[in-house]
């Protein structure tokens, strides 16, 4: 992947994010019971097992070939300064966002309009789109002096699909070096069953398909992103979409229907085409940083979105799932490098038992779940629902107090656990365990099959290996040191081939 060359401007909320680390690290997380519903309002059909010619997952193309994705080259024309066109960069002064709507709107593709250092009042909204108050052309760079010197402050509050910033059918944009936030003043998220929380707009950044045809090859870059309801930034039904060095915290509320996500990347809720002009694939989200003390989730894949790259980001703590793969179509992702530290659920997950109005159940097949760090989680890894295929390889599983499971499988049909290493935990917690999955609404229901745990090494962990059901099931040359508890529990009748 092509990285961007610019030095990122960090502030003190950096050294503020560093402790806050080092204090999850020595406290653990604390335990819950299963989550509730997740989803948007969205009528959806199930993704289809098949999905075309892709087969390999990650950064490459149809043949199984590496990319390297593209980011847009920084602007090579004008500079266009706000304040030329009238915008001030004095607190609590008049309408910021019409003078830079006029920066943008003189701005020709190769211009780069910038925002110095200062917070901009945004009180009105594009008059072609009462939704957004700033809207994104294509070539047009929009950056600040530095994600804590340049401040968007927002007057949307709890709108319907109310939006700081918007881009549909753009390209080779780069977004940068300043911060989003909300005049909210209420209290942030904090409980996963209140539908009626939030406040500020719905996203701080929207990027979408105009006409069928998608955003792609844009970079959104060392952004600070708070006091959104839905989510910090969303990508749906596009392409080619690098989300980098942001920090995003303090969501309105975590409820369901959608709400509290710090990155979405989402396929289109009918589109299941991967041929499509608006088919979503290629994006990468990396190198960012999420306090999840007010996040349902941090980062969430849903519909059909495939061959996408979550890496090197860290996440401290989160009201459910951290990383969730949301149970409608994922496939082919690549999830590794991640930092996971506390939170209330599974660091990593894939398939999805919530839903409002359409019901989640699996993810798609052939994701790969690869050398992560996930420390203190309820669950480091859960694949649930019938979820196909997963390669869950060389992660790094270290447990708390109270973490239940270092890796579980329920329904997950052809899952190989190859190489991770899970220690630590109490009494109770298993480093690998097998189940029946119960399903949700009848949906998802079944036992492990196919499964193959091999490699893997467990030292000082409370108990190692558990497997209360299953068939086809294969553990072979793992590690198992140092356990207090029973290295192996095999429930009558299951057959295992060692």
């Amino acid at each position: 992947m092509k990285q961007s060359g610019r030095n990122s401007q960090r502030g003190p909320v950096h050294l503020w994010w560093l402790a806050l680390v080092l204090v999850i690290l020595l406290i653990g997380c604390t335990d819950e019971n299963s989550a509730g519903q997740v989803g948007k309002d969205d009528t959806v059909e199930h993704a289809p097992t098949g999905h075309g010619d892709w087969k390999n997952p990650g950064l490459v193309d149809r043949s199984g070939a590496p990319i390297e994705v593209p980011t847009p080259v920084p602007a090579t024309g004008r500079t266009l300064d706000v304040t030329e066109f009238g915008a001030d960069p004095a607190p609590d002064s008049h309408d910021d966002a019409a003078a830079i709507r006029k920066a943008i709107d003189a701005a020709k593709p190769g211009d780069e309009v910038v925002l110095p250092a200062g917070t901009y009042d945004l009180r009105s909204t594009d008059p072609a789109d009462k939704t957004a108050n700033i809207v994104l052309r294509s070539g047009v760079d929009l950056r600040g002096d530095g994600q804590e010197r340049t401040v968007l402050l927002t007057s949307l509050n709890g709108e319907d699909d109310s939006r700081v910033i918007r881009g549909s059918g753009v390209y080779d944009v780069i977004i940068a070096d300043f911060t989003i936030t909300s005049r909210h003043e209420g209290p942030l998220g904090e409980d996963p069953d209140d539908s009626d929380a939030g406040g500020g707009p719905m996203y701080g950044i929207y990027l979408g398909a105009h006409e069928g045809k998608a955003s792609y090859r844009i970079l959104v870059e060392n952004l600070g992103i708070r006091k959104f309801e839905r989510h910090g930034i969303s990508v749906k039904a596009s392409r080619e979409v690098t989300l980098s060095g942001n920090h995003i915290s303090e969501a309105t509320a975590v409820g369901p229907g959608g709400q509290g996500y710090g990155i979405a990347i989402e396929g289109s809720v009918d589109q299941h085409d991967p041929d499509a002009a608006n088919d979503s694939r290629h994006n990468v989200v990396i190198g960012n940083t999420f306090d999840g003390r007010h996040l349902r989730h941090a980062v969430l894949l849903q519909f059909p979105t495939h061959n996408n790259l979550v890496a090197e980001n860290t996440i401290v703590g989160s009201y459910l799932d951290a990383i969730d793969l949301h149970g409608e179509g994922e496939y082919l992702n690549e999830i590794r490098n991640n930092t996971v530290i506390g939170g209330k659920r599974a660091g990593i997950a894939l398939g999805n038992s919530g839903g409002t109005k359409n019901k989640h159940d699996a993810s798609g097949r052939g994701n790969w779940v690869h050398s992560n760090k996930l420390i203190g989680n309820r669950q480091g890894i859960l694949v649930i629902l019938g979820t196909p295929e997963t390669l869950i390889e060389d992660n790094k599983i270290t447990a708390s107090k109270d973490s239940k499971v270092g890796i579980e499988l329920r329904n997950a049909p052809g899952t190989e656990l190859r190489g991770n290493h899970i220690t630590g935990g109490n009494s109770g917690f298993w480093a690998i365990r097998l189940r029946e999955d119960q399903g949700t609404d009848g949906r998802g229901i079944g036992i492990p099959s196919g499964i193959r745990i091999e490699s893997n090494i467990m030292r000082q962990a409370a108990n190692g290996i558990r497997i209360d059901a299953g068939k086809d099931l294969s553990v072979v040359e793992n590690i198992v040191e140092g356990i207090d508890g029973d290295k192996m529990r095999i429930a009558d009748g299951v057959e295992v081939s060692k």
